[in-house]
């Protein structure tokens, strides 16, 4: 599924930037490619990199913001929800969801606010119509969101039981996985609904 994706994405850049006009970059049977195969990949490329050095800033620019507050203040909250459905007593005031013997503090990072900046930069990005984009953007706010709800709610359930295993759950598991999703989220878009398929 993923090596589809991968291909399926790379062939409608390819693609699009074959309808650009630019040289396809073929040297020939047997030939090494020309300069020009490489400009017409390395500019959707360039441009997707771009973009996505745009939304680190911003995303930076917005940590210790009064907007990225309210967020981990929402998270606290619904993950104290989600908590409280499955059998826990927890309570969230401000950035703290604590329970009788366990606490913690949500702050920008534990938010779904960087790899959803991250996966906006790319579909931003991409050349597609505007109505998918808006509808990736809306997918990928639905689906990061609640894999971060998800992932706090987890996170708090092994820290209360397995606080040993916390750290490497917290740093090496989840915050590998939710940019994993996000990066697998964006190829099925482009392959499933970013509305460019090949001629």
């Amino acid at each position: 599924m993923l090596r589809h994706c991968i291909e399926a994405a790379m062939e409608s850049i390819r693609s699009q930037s074959g309808e650009s006009g630019l040289d396809p970059g073929s040297g020939g049977i047997g030939g090494p490619p020309r300069w020009g195969g490489g400009r017409a990949i390395v500019g959707p490329v360039a441009i997707l990199a771009a973009s996505l050095l745009v939304a680190l800033a911003i995303y930076f620019g917005f940590l210790g913001s009064s907007w990225v507050d309210w967020v981990a203040r929402w998270t606290a909250s619904w993950t104290s929800v989600g908590l409280n459905v499955f059998g826990f007593s927890t309570t969230a005031n401000g950035t703290i969801l604590a329970s009788e013997g366990f606490a913690v503090s949500i702050v920008a990072e534990c938010t779904a606010v960087g790899p959803l900046v991250l996966f906006m930069g790319a579909v931003a990005a991409y050349p597609s119509p505007m109505k998918s984009k808006g509808f990736g953007l809306l997918l990928g706010a639905v689906v990061l969101t609640a894999v971060n709800l998800f992932r706090i709610m987890s996170l708090f359930w092994i820290g209360s039981n397995y606080p040993e295993y916390l750290d490497i759950a917290h740093l090496l598991v989840w915050q590998s996985v939710i940019i994993l999703l996000a990066i697998l989220l964006w190829l099925f878009w482009v392959d499933r609904l970013a509305g460019v398929r090949n001629a």
